[in-house]
C-alpha cells in the first residue's frame, strides 16, 4: 500500500463516517430501544419468542451497525500499515502495526459472527409441537454464539487500543492527537476491563455489559472522529514530515 496524505485522508474521514454510524446503532440497542426487555412476570418460553421476535425486526440494524463496525476494524488494520510511514523507525512502530492489523483482522471476524448469529436468531420453528423445545435450545446455541463474540471483541478492542495508544508515540501529530490517543485507549481498555470481570462473574447490582457498551459507544463516537480529523489535519506528506524530523 502506498503511503501519502491523500490515501491518510480518505482513510480518517472513512472513519469518522463509519464510527458514527456504529457508535449510533449501538445505543439503539444498548437503550433497548431496537431490544426491549420482555416482561420478567411471562412464561419463559414466550420471554424467549418475545426476544427472537424482536431479534428478527432488529436484524436489519445488526447488519447496517455490524457492517460499520467491520469498516472501522478494516480502517485500523490499514491505518497499522498505513502510520508506518509517519512513525518514528523504532521498534514500537512495528508493535503499532502488529496490534493494530491483529486488532482489526479479529475484529472484522467478531462482526461477521455477529451478523450470523443474529441471523440465527430469528424464529423460524416447525409446526410439529416442539416449539418450547426449538426455542430452548436455540436460546442455548445463541448463548455459545454470543460467548465467542463477546471474547472476540474483548481482544480486538484490547489490541487496537493498545495500538493507538503507542501509535501517539511514534506518530507526531499534535499534544492535543497524543492526548486523544491515550484517552480512547483508557476508555476502551477500562470497558474491556469490565466486560472481562462480567463474563467471569456474576455481577447483579447492574448490567456491566450495558456499561461497557455504553463506554464504547461515547469513546469511538465522541472522541475517535476527533482524533481521526486532527489526524487527517494534522500530517504533511511523509517524506517531507521525515525530512523535517531530521
Amino acid at each position: 500500500m502506498v503511503a501519502d496524505r491523500g490515501t491518510l485522508t480518505w482513510l480518517s474521514w472513512a472513519l469518522v463516517i463509519l464510527v458514527v454510524i456504529s457508535a449510533g446503532i449501538t445505543l439503539l440497542f444498548v437503550t433497548g430501544v431496537l431490544l426491549p426487555d420482555p416482561d420478567e412476570s411471562a412464561d419463559f418460553v414466550d420471554q424467549l419468542l418475545f426476544m427472537r421476535t424482536h431479534d428478527q425486526e432488529a436484524f436489519p440494524f445488526v447488519v447496517i451497525g455490524s457492517l460499520a463496525t467491520l469498516g472501522v476494524y478494516l480502517i485500523a488494520a490499514m491505518l497499522g500499515v498505513v502510520l508506518r510511514a509517519w512513525a518514528l523507525p523504532t521498534s514500537t512502530r512495528d508493535a503499532v502495526t502488529l496490534l493494530l492489523v491483529f486488532g482489526g483482522v479479529i475484529g472484522i471476524g467478531s462482526q461477521l459472527l455477529t451478523i450470523g448469529a443474529a441471523d440465527a436468531a430469528r424464529p423460524f420453528y416447525c409446526d410439529c409441537g416442539y416449539r418450547a423445545e426449538e426455542l430452548i435450545g436455540l436460546d442455548r446455541a445463541l448463548n455459545v454464539a454470543w460467548s465467542m463474540i463477546n471474547w472476540l471483541t474483548i481482544g480486538a478492542v484490547t489490541f487496537v487500543g493498545i495500538g493507538v495508544a503507542l501509535a501517539a508515540r511514534v506518530v507526531e501529530v499534535s499534544s492535543t492527537w497524543r492526548l486523544l490517543s491515550y484517552a480512547i485507549a483508557v476508555g476502551v481498555l477500562v470497558a474491556v476491563a469490565i466486560r472481562v470481570v462480567a463474563s467471569l462473574v456474576f455481577i447483579e447490582a447492574f448490567d456491566p455489559f450495558q456499561v461497557s457498551d455504553l463506554i464504547v459507544a461515547f469513546t469511538s463516537g465522541i472522541l475517535v472522529p476527533i482524533w481521526a480529523i486532527l489526524l487527517a489535519r494534522g500530517v504533511s506528506e511523509p517524506q517531507a514530515q521525515a525530512v523535517a524530523a531530521i
